[in-house]
């Protein structure tokens, strides 16, 4: 029997889904995007909190100004985008970002290693748990590219 096109294509896609999936869990780093307080994009590097495959990441950061910065940009507009790099491969991702203030999430996620940024840990009022939710996926793995849209 043979396949339907529409059927080879979905098996790619999850094909490439996984092996996105593997990819994040060797980068420990991303950069993030944000829309700063003038509608120019503003990428920076961070450290990955957790992450649930390239659908769900999670970033401690912190709010310094009230004026600019991540924190700041993400308050105002949740639209961000996240790319991740490893040999030669890369997925870039657009999608929103949302605070996290469940406390049992933020104890889970906290690493100790972050206290040289807040010495009082998740009670530090400059900590904040965001995470980035994804909504299209641009994947280049393994020279296969192709973009896909999720909810």
């Amino acid at each position: 029997m043979t396949k339907k096109a529409s059927e080879i294509q979905k098996k790619r896609i999850k094909e490439l889904e996984e092996k996105a999936n593997a990819l994040i869990k060797k980068c420990s780093t991303t950069t993030l995007t944000s829309i700063n307080e003038k509608g120019y994009p503003r990428t920076c590097l961070l450290s990955i909190a957790k992450a649930e495959g390239f659908s769900d990441i999670y970033f401690v950061t912190s709010k310094r100004s009230s004026i600019n910065g991540k924190v700041t940009h993400f308050e105002k507009d949740p639209k961000a985008s996240v790319c991740y790099f490893f040999d030669g491969d890369s997925v870039t991702l657009i999608g929103n970002v949302e605070f996290i203030t469940d406390r049992e999430f933020q104890e889970a996620v906290w690493n100790e290693t972050d206290r040289r940024f807040f010495k009082k840990g998740i009670d530090d009022p400059k900590f904040r748990l965001i995470r980035f939710h994804t909504i299209e996926a641009t994947f280049w793995i393994e020279g296969k590219f192709r973009t896909c849209k999720y909810k």
